[in-house]
């Protein structure tokens, strides 16, 4: 990997598309492609799993499966598993603002893609996934039956009886395969863009939440190793505890690992988890780094984190194992927030850059760890404007105090273009990769921002309508990056 890059964070749901939210499509391409005509070489996304029912991609109910929401319909047609008539079908559903087009359009490409009996590609995807796939396929299918918690499944499936799950797969056999063939094809619409994306020198940054859902297929096909109590319940929840920003902390709500039965179980459900994460990705963005260190449990039925206590993880153990079995993986590890000594140093030692985020370098004084000249050259760093955790630049700086204001004004000499002005910063700092929110790019407000932590409305919804920068703010990116060095002319 290049020691010295630049990038543009886009979820995939953000792209342009004529089919409603942003999928893998022709928005991607272009993207892709104003990406090299800006000569940036990295493309930051989201994780591409199933939201949540907020709409959240870091709570879902599989850790593995793409959202189907992502699929679409035009690869569909130009892979021949939808005939003309199907396609002027799905385009006048479209027309008619129909949510669900996606979902027709996959359930006639199923029954068409059945008609072929072409077996051989299919059959490969499914074995080489068979470890998370079967049982996500099952889940799935349960939850449509269903509806609700794993919970409340009938007994017999809530507790993964052998008669009562062989039963469910013969009566449920065409459901469990569609679920299959859809991702499946999720999978290949994927991976193209990813190599047309890498053929011209552009790696994907990939992310993996370090926790998963209680109400996910993961817990309910492994609860060994999970802190649950014999129902299945978790006995502790993952969360943070209070701090400057939060007087209660924060309870996040997913059940922790049970870090022995992980080990005697040589890490196995991480290996295929992150074995599919470098499929979807060249590098790899570990959520919550801190917790392979010691993560913060509170008990279950707690209201609040307040009462919670800090617990041992694995450290350099896990790491091993994942190298061991996959030896070209590249992390980076998210390190925000209260950062002990002990965590920094796991860090170092498995040679993984940190993160920075300049808009919390000005909101002490010139100590800050946050501002680029107080970054450790012996060091390696991505630095972002913000993250999709944070405002916008602009709303950032809009809802500013005025010491933090003062204080940016000294280190930049602006008061006027501040979000250009932080992206200049970012990217002539000494930080190994510098990557830009699209919607600073854009210069966007408020509106645009993708996520506000702690709420649970209005987030995970912003879209561009078309991949229309104007020329010369596509132009001033390319110029930067090349002034800066961070160009990068290699190409698959």
């Amino acid at each position: 990997m290049p020691e010295r890059a630049s990038g543009v964070l886009l979820h995939v749901s953000s792209l342009p598309s004529e089919w409603g939210k942003g999928d893998f499509g022709t928005g991607a391409y272009e993207f892709v492609d104003w990406l090299e005509t800006s000569g940036q070489s990295l493309w930051q996304i989201l994780p591409l799993t199933y939201p949540d029912m907020t709409g959240s991609p870091y709570a879902s109910p599989s850790a593995n499966a793409i959202n189907p929401a992502f699929v679409s319909p035009e690869m569909l047609k130009k892979d021949g598993l939808l005939n003309d008539d199907e396609w002027k079908y799905c385009r006048w559903v479209r027309d008619g603002n129909v949510e669900d087009v996606r979902q027709q359009a996959f359930m006639l490409a199923y029954l068409n893609w059945k008609k072929r009996g072409e077996r051989k590609a299919f059959e490969s995807f499914c074995e080489r996934h068979a470890y998370w796939l079967d049982d996500t396929a099952l889940f799935m299918t349960l939850r449509e039956y269903f509806p609700g918690s794993w919970y409340e499944f009938p007994r017999d499936l809530r507790d993964r009886g052998e008669q009562a799950l062989a039963g469910w797969r013969k009566d449920h056999a065409d459901d469990i395969q569609q679920f299959k063939f859809e991702q499946f094809v999720l999978f290949d619409q994927w991976g193209r863009i990813k190599k047309y994306a890498n053929t011209k020198g552009i790696r994907i940054i990939g992310d993996i939440p370090i926790f998963t859902s209680t109400d996910s297929a993961d817990v309910w096909a492994n609860r060994e190793l999970f802190k649950l109590d014999r129902r299945g319940v978790p006995k502790v929840l993952t969360g943070v505890p209070p701090d400057l920003f939060t007087s209660t902390g924060q309870l996040w709500g997913q059940p922790h690992f049970d870090w022995k039965a992980m080990k005697s179980a040589d890490y196995r459900w991480w290996v295929e988890r992150v074995r599919v994460g470098v499929l979807h990705a060249d590098i790899l963005r570990i959520d919550h780094f801190r917790g392979f260190c010691a993560a913060y449990e509170i008990p279950y039925g707690a209201e609040t984190a307040v009462e919670g206590k800090w617990v041992e993880g694995p450290r350099e153990d896990i790491f091993r194992v994942l190298h061991g079995h996959i030896p070209d993986l590249y992390i980076i590890a998210e390190d925000l927030g209260v950062i002990t000594p002990d965590v920094t140093a796991l860090r170092k030692r498995l040679k993984y850059p940190g993160m920075k985020v300049l808009q919390f370098a000005f909101n002490s004084d010139e100590n800050n760890p946050y501002l680029p000249g107080n970054y450790d050259p012996r060091d390696r760093f991505v630095v972002y404007t913000g993250t999709h955790d944070n405002n916008t630049t602009r709303g950032w700086y809009e809802k500013a105090e005025d010491r933090e204001k003062e204080m940016l004004a000294r280190h930049t000499g602006e008061t006027g273009n501040i979000v250009w002005s932080l992206i200049e910063m970012a990217f002539h700092s000494n930080a190994m990769w510098a990557v830009i929110p699209m919607q600073d790019i854009l210069d966007l407000g408020s509106s645009a921002r993708m996520n506000t932590p702690g709420t649970l409305r209005g987030n995970w919804e912003w879209q561009m309508k078309a991949l229309d920068p104007a020329r010369k703010r596509t132009k001033a990116l390319k110029g930067l990056t090349e002034e800066s060095r961070r160009a990068c002319a290699a190409k698959a």
